[in-house]
């Protein structure tokens, strides 16, 4: 039987391909996921590793007993020890030329195995006065070898203290009971440059100065004018291991923690790489839905394949094979089909590995980054296990198919009644219950958290009813395709026969193809339902997310761009609006008012704004819609602390005047305003005490800002007032949804890629099937174009569903997400991502009409006589 099943697999390469090619794809993405994570913990490894040099060993002490100079002097004294130096942390700034970075003060090593930083330019500095520069933060200065720099640092100088009360000390304005802290400035000339080793462990750059130097500004830096060492690097003696050197230091200091490198290096490397595996793990769940696609375009290749084979099996039967040995043979051919498909994969998921890393080589990240993929166990076993499992448990529904074939069928055979029909009443009732159970628990899921006042109190049991519910709806989904899609492919083929026109046959034999076999078509279909509706889902999500933000944004405060003082002047104003993009700016007045009157009366302050300019500059017109002379517009908390509703007239007064005005509920917080002229009434010569601006809807938000800022700094003389923008907030938040949105959008673009070959291996192996069938209609009169049209359109039926099932469901599942993850935070808006469902449909349908291309040449170029004989 081995024999045979290789031998039909040679024969049969072409059936398998399309599952091949979906293995090959899955695999490919678990094996780049798995090495992505392997390679930014070896960049990181790497990266530690040199931030130590060629020290043995790292002796960190405690906050009760820090390590100082005579530690380090204990155990330079060792016979295992070559040398020993104390790690300082001190921070300061470095300023040339009205430019500054943060800096890192660290003194040049006492030894070279200790000696981090190596010189690309120039020397390091060897005397007070000098100091070298990481090349990045030269750069950003503007400097080089033989320039100055000024290094600002923060010094302790002594308390003066006098006498008190209790006789303790008294605590001067910017001082404290252990001294005042001065910002000490010094002049340096950059001896060299060197390159920074340390450039992920944190953002601060590096300044080497002397030792002696670097250790009399950090002694300054401590009340009692003692060093303090964040940890000590220990370099071993030549014969010396590390472990050796690591005991001898645990003897010398038993108060300290002591690692060797190594311990060291894994401990940061694993403290530093925390999230970058957990982003591995999220990448891998989408390598699973990947594979899970796979498996579906797997098991229909082999359905196909059994029912194709169900007269070689008879008489395999016939001869004396069992039914265990035709169950193996299946079994046998996927495995080898999934060894292969996976093999394939995993060097083209290493390949990819490795372009990546000649890109990032040439890139200069300022980190040491490996030079060839690092070929470990679970990189190499993972994907490989991973697929070849895939591929087996996806052929066992068809091997148990290819067990069922009676040996008579060899005399008289009949097609394979599992392949063509549909399913049962216990898989329609399942399908019932799952789909209506998983609805009603969603749904109410999702309700409860737009409804209940008290929501955020649910969150984590609405999440997990609303995970279950999402995941039974769509297991009933799956489950019931088999009576959904072929039914939906008829609707949509007949709706497409009677607009056919003089193509009415094509379209029709089309529709008959395309529902001849259900659980065919309902695989594939729902292969792309399952890749559609999770990229949809995605999208709709982020879309009801933006707009939630955007709506919460514009109801915190409505404007772009605010800027508020005591001391705003017309200056400001014109400042303001000619900063470029600035489409809408107006100044606003304050004023503190009474509401009501006697004991109920409620005090707050009121601003006064034109009502035309208003609807103009906010991002939300609704709000100050009705805005006029006779309104008073409250922001819905204010409106719930001083018992108003909409509607209800209300006295507001000062001390000069007093209106009554009909109250408006909006829903903007704590905001409270009227018309300009209404205040001026209130209250004569109300100061300006801010400018609302709006931006052009393109305007690059964070830029104008800024602008913004520096026009007002410009204008001012004496106190700038503050100025908020709202919009650079908003961009910051569409940017991530967007960027998020990308990346999640792109890893399913895998499942919805292999989904699509699954439409391919379905038409090839339907060309294959039907040969006889295809030569009879050529016969008859069928024409080459009607037969490649009579397959496109079957592939445009099958993308059309499955794309338009998955919109639909990714869109609901989007929704009741956002409800259940939203809604504790306010109000949610629910809104439909129109551009990526119209993107996801052009491209489903697209590429449903391009997977018919090779099936209909190979269709086409079969002659009808050749055909009719084979």
């Amino acid at each position: 039987m081995i024999r045979l099943t290789i031998s039909q697999m040679r024969t049969g390469a072409r059936r398998l391909a399309a599952a091949g090619v979906a293995v090959v794809v899955a695999t490919a993405f678990v094996a780049a996921t798995l090495l992505a994570g392997v390679l930014a913990r070896d960049t990181t490894y790497r990266t530690v590793t040199a931030s130590l040099a060629d020290a043995a060993v790292v002796a960190r002490g405690t906050d009760d007993r820090p390590l100082g100079p005579e530690d380090v002097a204990s155990v330079a004294g060792l016979a295992e020890v070559a040398a020993a130096d104390g790690v300082l942390q001190l921070y300061a700034q470095v300023r040339a030329g009205g430019e500054q970075d943060a800096a890192l003060v660290t003194p040049v090593a006492s030894h070279e195995a200790l000696q981090v930083f190596d010189p690309v330019e120039g020397g390091l500095p060897g005397a007070a006065g000098e100091a070298a520069l990481t090349s990045s933060t030269a750069e950003r200065l503007g400097v080089g070898v033989g320039d100055v720099v000024r290094l600002e640092h923060e010094e302790l100088a002594p308390a003066t203290t006098t006498g008190t009360s209790d006789g303790g000390p008294s605590d001067a304005s910017g001082s404290s009971s252990e001294g005042t802290w001065e910002v000490v400035s010094d002049e340096l000339t950059v001896t060299g440059l060197v390159r920074d080793p340390q450039a992920i462990l944190g953002s601060a750059s590096t300044v080497l100065v002397p030792r002696g130097q670097a250790e009399a500004w950090a002694a300054a830096a401590t009340p009692e004018g003692e060093l303090r060492y964040a940890e000590v690097l220990v370099a071993g003696a030549a014969g010396s291991s590390d472990e050796q050197v690591a005991a001898a230091v645990r003897a010398a200091l038993p108060q300290a923690d002591v690692r060797t490198t190594v311990e060291e290096a894994e401990a940061k490397t694993a403290e530093l790489t925390g999230q970058a595996q957990t982003l591995t793990y999220f990448v891998l769940a989408f390598a699973a839905v990947a594979m899970f696609v796979a498996a579906l375009v797997i098991a229909n290749t082999f359905q196909v394949l059994v029912a194709q084979r169900a007269r070689t099996l008879a008489l395999l039967r016939c001869v004396g094979a069992t039914k265990a040995q035709v169950h193996r043979s299946v079994l046998l051919e996927a495995g080898v089909l999934g060894v292969v498909a996976s093999a394939a994969g995993l060097l083209l998921g290493l390949a990819l590995g490795q372009g990546a890393l000649w890109f990032l080589q040439g890139a200069d990240l300022g980190v040491e980054v490996a030079p060839t993929v690092p070929l470990t166990l679970p990189v190499l076993a993972v994907p490989l296990l991973t697929g070849t499992a895939v591929t087996v448990l996806a052929a066992l529904a068809p091997a148990r198919t290819a067990t069922r074939v009676a040996p008579l069928s060899a005399l008289r055979p009949a097609p394979d009644p599992a392949s063509r029909a549909g399913g049962g009443r216990v898989r329609r009732w399942s399908a019932v219950v799952l789909g209506t159970l998983g609805a009603l628990l969603l749904g109410g899921a999702s309700t409860a958290m737009l409804v209940l006042d008290d929501a955020g109190d649910l969150m984590g049991v609405a999440l997990l009813v609303g995970v279950a519910g999402g995941i039974m709806s769509f297991a009933g989904v799956m489950v019931g395709a088999v009576f959904l899609v072929p039914r939906a492919v008829a609707v949509v083929g007949r709706a497409l026969t009677a607009l056919a026109g003089r193509h009415r046959a094509t379209a029709q034999l089309a529709t008959v193809n395309s529902t001849r076999n259900p659980r065919r078509t309902s695989a594939t279909a729902s292969a792309l339902v399952i890749g559609v509706a999770l990229v949809v889902m995605m999208a709709t999500g982020a879309a009801t997310a933006r707009t939630s933000l955007d709506r919460a944004l514009a109801e915190t405060f409505p404007v772009d761009v605010l800027v508020e003082g005591e001391t705003v002047t017309a200056a400001h104003l014109t400042a303001v609006r000619d900063v470029e993009d600035v489409s809408v700016a107006t100044p606003v007045t304050r004023a503190l008012v009474q509401l009501g009157t006697g004991a109920t009366a409620t005090e707050l302050e009121v601003l006064g704004i034109d009502p035309a300019r208003a609807v103009e500059v906010v991002r939300d017109p609704a709000l100050f819609s009705e805005l006029d002379d006779d309104t008073l517009l409250l922001g819905d908390r204010v409106a719930e602390t001083a018992g108003l509703t909409t509607g209800k007239d209300v006295v507001v007064g000062t001390g000069q005047a007093r209106v009554t005005r009909t109250v408006i509920v909006v829903p903007a917080g704590t905001l409270a305003v009227v018309a300009a002229p209404t205040l001026q009434e209130l209250a004569p010569g109300a100061p300006v005490v801010g400018v609302w601006a709006r931006l052009a809807d393109d305007a690059p938000a964070a830029e104008r800002v800024r602008d913004v800022q520096d026009a007002v700094v410009e204008a001012s003389d004496g106190v700038v007032p503050y100025v908020t923008g709202l919009a650079a907030e908003r961009q910051i938040y569409t940017e991530v949804i967007d960027t998020l949105l990308a990346i999640v959008v792109g890893l399913l673009g895998v499942a919805v890629l292999i989904a699509l070959v699954g439409v391919a291996n379905t038409l090839s192996l339907s060309v294959i099937e039907r040969r006889h069938e295809h030569a009879l209609l050529r016969a008859v009169g069928l024409t080459r174009s009607q037969l490649r049209g009579t397959l496109m359109v079957e592939g445009a039926l099958i993308a059309l569903v499955g794309t338009s099932l998955g919109a639909v469901l990714g869109t609901l599942y989007g929704w009741a997400g956002s409800a259940v993850l939203l809604g504790a935070t306010g109000d949610v808006t629910l809104a439909v991502p129109w551009l990526h469902l119209s993107a996801v449909a052009v491209v489903a349908l697209v590429a449903g009409l391009g997977a018919s291309v090779l099936p209909a040449r190979s269709a086409v170029r079969t002659p009808p006589v050749a055909a009719l004989a084979a």
